[in-house]
């Protein structure tokens, strides 16, 4: 029996017709019969008999036939070696072959169609496949953690199965018929899963200059979208599939995640759940591919109360890997938690955000500053007070970054946690308040319009901490919200003498905190300085300060008015030394 399986091959390509055909006949047959008699190996060695058979014949019939005999044989016996033995097969001839110009088409081609057709097998060979897809090592010119081996490595035969099992892939979206789209639709999760996870590995390729993986996963990828009618989703690949540059793909695994919240929401707890174990896998394109989709479906998680719990603490759990993104991505998931579940979450959500604050990676920080202005919108008072203060501290250390963005959002998220500072916090973020306002007051002029509108909200909310009478006026007048220089200037003047009036014992911080600003990296920012500081000079009478600082600021003032190199800076130089010669504490400078 064994000998005869193994030596059918030349039966199978006997050039007489009715002879192949009998040889297939009696193939299945004994199959039927008695495979359940063959070990393994056995059915590896017959499995390759077909497939050498199925190589040499060219004729359509005869190759379905033996095709339909190697069905059987995965059917009556162990179909897992019979699908391996097919991949592998495939996998040799992708590299030793140009299967598209094969004589009579890719033998494996129609290897894969029968099994997608096959109606006892299709869902089970689906299975396999994406199976191989999940278990098969990582490509190994993609680097996991802890590896830091070139990417540069040449591809083995495990790489190789992979292309195979994506061929198998496309061909089984397009070839599988209603039998073949039945199996995909009842496998949708897990096939979905596996192509989001293999587009992050493909992608990782493709930065490292090997770009084949990527186009043939898109191939496959668009064929799903084909054979399950989802025409948006194959939209977004077409348009943006193999865009690479600034991690583009990210943004393009979660475009097909919120396409598929809204067409198929009830595929989505399974999904997510497959997509949160690979959260550990090895490889980190992988994981930075689940994060970026597991980030989007959170946001459609509101009705799965189970599934968004079990998001949440995988999320967190996360947001400690080595890479940036998928700390960052963990982050963005967690800053989009449903409003109306939040307040379950927010203590966990707030503890994340106040580490990552400090985080290395600026694209991390700037995340943890914009997710935070989102949650503190619907937190309680009591999951914000513990750390209050822990969340000043971070916010100011991010207002002199040069990230434009990130000021902005820095100087943003202060305003919006001022609103927190009630009872006994109130004294404690009193000195927040005063540590930051002459960083407000210089920056309302920043050269950047979205960090001028953060610090004109900020100093709104923060206003009813200074206490200075008229408040309201000076805060809503035409000189506070205008963007030309004048108008500002006019407002520091006012702005510093409410301080020199009313706010007396803090003038000594401000001044030291503008002067250390005449260094500042931005021209702008040192003329507000310039600016800030000889307007509190020229208006205080308090002889302790003036003391300290007029002279000091005088001869920085002559300084800069030679040396700078910008306009701005020289003209307010210039301006300042007039308004410190007219004022009346002049007198005391010059009688020093």
């Amino acid at each position: 029996l064994v000998a005869a399986l193994h030596g059918c091959t030349t039966a199978l390509c006997d050039k007489i017709k009715q002879s192949a055909e009998g040889a297939i006949q009696g193939v299945i047959e004994v199959v039927v019969k008695r495979g359940n008699e063959l070990s393994e190996s056995e059915v590896s060695r017959t499995t390759q008999s077909l497939l050498s058979a199925v190589s040499h014949v060219t004729e359509k019939y005869l190759r379905q036939e033996i095709l339909n005999a190697m069905s059987v044989l995965a059917e009556n016996t162990t179909s897992k070696i019979v699908f391996n033995e097919v991949l592998a097969t495939a996998a040799r001839d992708i590299v030793t072959k140009d299967i598209s110009r094969l004589r009579g088409g890719w033998p494996m081609q129609d290897a894969f169609n029968a099994f997608s057709q096959h109606t006892v097998l299709s869902l089970v060979f689906l299975e396999h496949v994406i199976a191989v897809l999940h278990q098969a090592p990582v490509f190994k010119s993609i680097s996991t953690k802890g590896d830091s081996s070139d990417h540069n490595n040449a591809h083995g035969i495990d790489d190789d199965i992979l292309q195979a099992a994506i061929f198998a892939l496309t061909a089984f979206f397009r070839g599988g018929g209603k039998v073949g789209k039945r199996a995909v639709e009842k496998s949708y999760a897990s096939v979905l899963a596996a192509l989001i996870l293999q587009l992050g590995s493909c992608h990782g390729l493709a930065s490292s200059g090997q770009s084949e993986p990527l186009r043939a996963l898109l191939i496959a990828f668009q064929a799903f979208c084909e054979c399950v009618g989802d025409l948006e989703m194959g939209k977004i690949l077409t348009r943006d599939g193999e865009q690479n540059q600034n991690e583009q793909w990210i943004t393009v695994v979660g475009d097909v995640a919120g396409s598929i919240s809204i067409k198929r929401p009830k595929e989505v707890p399974s999904i997510c759940l497959m997509l949160t174990k690979s959260l550990d896998q090895p490889q980190k394109f992988q994981r930075e591919a689940a994060a970026a989709a597991l980030s989007e479906f959170i946001r459609y998680s509101d009705g799965f109360d189970s599934l968004l719990e079990h998001m949440v603490e995988a999320l967190c759990r996360h947001v400690s890997d080595e890479s940036a993104t998928v700390r960052r991505l963990c982050l963005r998931g967690l800053g989009q938690i449903p409003s109306i579940h939040i307040n379950e979450y927010t203590a966990q959500v707030l503890g994340v955000i106040l580490a990552l604050l400090e985080d290395s990676e600026g694209a991390v920080q700037f995340t943890a500053v914009s997710s935070l202005s989102v949650v503190l919108a619907s937190s309680p008072r009591e999951a914000v007070e513990p750390i209050l203060i822990g969340l000043s501290v971070r916010l100011r250390n991010l207002q002199t970054g040069m990230d434009l963005k990130m000021r902005a959002s820095a100087f943003a998220a202060f305003g919006a946690l001022s609103a927190f500072a009630v009872g006994v916090q109130r004294e404690a973020f009193l000195e927040q308040v005063h540590a930051v306002v002459p960083r407000l007051v210089l920056h309302l002029h920043d050269d950047d319009v979205t960090v001028r509108q953060a610090c004109r909200n900020t100093l709104k909310k923060i206003v009813s901490f200074l206490d200075m009478e008229g408040n309201f006026e000076l805060f809503s007048s035409h000189f506070f919200n205008s963007d030309h220089r004048s108008d500002y200037e006019d407002f520091v003047r006012d702005l510093s003498r409410r301080f020199t009036q009313h706010l007396t014992s803090r003038i000594d911080a401000y001044l030291g905190a503008a002067i250390q600003a005449y260094d500042a990296p931005w021209p702008i920012i040192q003329a507000n300085a310039i600016h800030f500081s000889c307007s509190m000079l020229s208006q205080t009478d308090d002889q302790h300060i003036l003391s300290l600082y007029y002279t000091q600021v005088f001869g920085l003032l002559v300084s800069r008015m030679s040396r700078s190199g910008d306009a701005t800076v020289r003209a307010t130089c210039s301006s300042a030394l007039g308004m410190l010669l007219k004022s009346s504490n002049s007198l005391i400078w010059r009688s020093d």
